[in-house]
């Protein structure tokens, strides 16, 4: 399998719609990349979106999940932190990965 772009909208850290094209240039003709910016940037999303999209999981919250902590949601309700709707940016109503 060859990943050839990552879209999403509203995940985490990176607001409105996003796209990474491997098809084109400069990353085509790369064999090797870094992904790199300032804190809050959104290069761990960039995973996490990846991993939603192959996986409808991610590490980040298999590993909050491990610890059987739960979150607080509307009402009495509770939401486990393996959910994906959790990456969701804060205000956002909607939000996706592919």
């Amino acid at each position: 399998m060859k990943i050839l772009a990552i879209r999403g909208k509203n995940i985490a850290s990176l607001a409105s719609e996003f796209e990474l094209r491997f098809y084109e240039e400069p990353l085509v003709s790369t064999g090797l990349f870094a992904i790199c910016g300032p804190t809050g940037a959104g290069k761990s999303t960039l995973l996490d979106a990846l991993c939603l999209a192959l996986y409808n999981n991610t590490p980040r919250l298999a590993k909050a999940s491990a610890r059987g902590v739960n979150l607080p949601d509307v009402g009495a309700e509770t939401v486990t932190p393996r959910e994906p709707g959790n990456l969701l940016r804060r205000g956002a109503g909607e939000g996706y990965a592919e």
